[in-house]
């Protein structure tokens, strides 16, 4: 649970809804997701080295941003080529890592950070990341891997598109073809729809994650969610639209980077009204509550999740104030694991935490003997679970006493042990 409706910048947004409104509005300001500066470079940067480790070869790195298009509204070329049916072969320099698509409109969004962190890699690692790299450098280089970088993939359009301008070159459709280049793109969080949409491209990429995107869908039961869907619709500051209403093309996101606020989250939350409605993210900008950006009340945090998890008696435990970080992690995890779907993705998005939080995890797990290598909970794995459920004040008191255990007797569980309750 973030502390954003204890903010006064959230009390005067709240404030702004009927009585019976108010709780609502308190709810979804309690599902947003606020990424920190620090969270996102470092964990996006994480994200980026650990999916390239396996490619032989060096990696192109391109920072996301809009294309312009040309005649009838097709995207522009990522590169220059003859006009020509025959041996059309790419030239030019490569592509600017800022570049507004509106000569009257220069302000520069998220790509610029995302450049930053771009630049940084290829100077940090200058044998493995080629930064925006021209034909020439594609090839001389040897370049194996073209990596998309982005902070989210809401619809899916940029990426999409982004994608796409790179396709439209012949030269670099043909090294796709004879397997020279394979397509990835590496995003911070995503929706369902963005990931399925930027999949079904030609070029065929695949999509890494720090994290899925929280969602209005995916972060509140059905009928929260159709009173929380109504209630956007109803304060919509524009024109109450049944699907813009919840952000761009109704993706519904529930997430707010330190360096802004995406289109795709409920328009209350960041378009002013016509009349008197002050949004908590003005023109998409954060920079009012970015102080409290990353901070959360962790425990408030594992209970909700627990609980969404149908683990009342693990959410109302004695052992969540005494357990370490570590341990309260492996247990939401061993509790997500209870039911499918059991892919990282799936497991992120019930307990909140990275993708890499989860892979790490899951290895521990299975070393351990506590899930099998299809990632189904053993004897041994239900019996810590059982455990944690059944901890009293006589456990917590030797938990205490000796802070140097390390987390597989942390729980202290038997080795195999009933999962019932």
């Amino acid at each position: 649970m973030t502390i954003l409706p204890e903010t006064q910048e959230g009390i005067k947004w709240i404030k702004q809804f009927s009585i019976d409104d108010q709780a609502l509005a308190c709810d979804l300001l309690n599902a947003i997701s606020l990424v920190s500066h620090d969270e996102f470079l470092e964990s996006l940067r994480q994200r980026i080295i650990d999916t390239t480790k396996q490619v032989k070869g060096m990696v192109a790195l391109f920072a996301e941003r809009e294309i312009r298009r040309g005649k009838n509204k097709v995207t522009n070329r990522l590169y220059k080529e003859p006009y020509r049916k025959k041996n059309r072969r790419a030239y030019g320099m490569g592509p600017q890592p800022v570049k507004p698509t509106k000569n009257y409109d220069l302000k520069v969004g998220s790509e610029g950070i995302i450049s930053w962190l771009v630049s940084e890699l290829c100077i940090e690692f200058p044998k493995k990341f080629i930064c925006h790299p021209s034909p020439d450098q594609i090839r001389k280089k040897k370049v194996r891997q073209f990596v998309l970088v982005t902070d989210i993939i809401g619809s899916g359009n940029r990426a999409y598109e982004y994608l796409e301008s790179a396709w439209r070159v012949a030269s670099v459709k043909s090294w796709r073809s004879l397997k020279y280049l394979s397509f990835r793109v590496i995003a911070y969080s995503a929706t369902d729809e963005g990931i399925s949409k930027v999949k079904h491209h030609k070029a065929k990429p695949t999509i890494d994650l720090v994290k899925p995107c929280p969602t209005v869908n995916s972060e509140f039961d059905h009928l929260k969610s159709s009173l929380i869907k109504s209630l956007c619709i109803k304060y919509d500051p524009l024109c109450h639209d049944p699907i813009e209403s919840l952000g761009f093309q109704g993706s519904g996101a529930l997430i707010a980077f330190s360096h802004g606020c995406p289109n795709n989250v409920p328009r209350i939350l960041h378009k002013p009204g016509k009349k008197t409605w002050k949004p908590l993210f003005p023109m998409r900008r954060t920079a009012a509550l970015r102080h409290i950006f990353g901070e959360k009340n962790n425990d408030n945090e594992l209970k909700k999740r627990l609980d969404r998890l149908h683990e009342n008696r693990l959410s109302k435990g004695k052992w969540i104030s005494k357990v370490n970080k570590e341990g309260k992690k492996m247990i939401m995890v061993l509790a997500a694991l209870r039911r499918g779907p059991r892919f990282s993705e799936a497991v992120a998005r019930k307990t909140g935490l990275t993708i890499p939080e989860i892979e790490i995890l899951i290895r521990k797990a299975i070393y351990w003997a506590w899930i099998s290598e299809k990632r189904y909970l053993t004897e041994t794995g239900k019996g810590q679970l059982s455990h944690a459920r059944k901890m009293d004040s006589h456990d917590m008191k030797t938990i205490i006493e000796n802070d140097t255990l390390y987390f597989p007797k942390l729980l202290r569980a038997p080795q195999i042990a009933s999962s019932q309750s």
